[in-house]
């Protein structure tokens, strides 16, 4: 796989037959508000978990660098 492959992956895009390239950001902008509000619901509480592991790694290096 080459660098323009891995990239267009990356980016959710992908080549139409023609060569011409088609981005899923349409996809996105079909979603229903009840779709849209249900996916922000998620991700608050997805970046709450990360908040808190962030928060239980910062102490626990914390007490690393104690011990010392």
């Amino acid at each position: 796989m080459n660098e323009m492959e891995t990239s267009r992956i990356e980016s959710g895009e992908e080549i139409e037959p023609g060569g011409r390239m088609k981005s899923s950001s349409s996809i996105h902008s079909r979603q229903s508000a009840a779709d849209f509000k249900d996916r922000v619901g998620e991700l608050e509480v997805e970046n709450a978990r990360l908040h808190r592991l962030v928060a239980e790694l910062l102490i626990k290096n914390q007490q690393l660098r104690r011990s010392d």
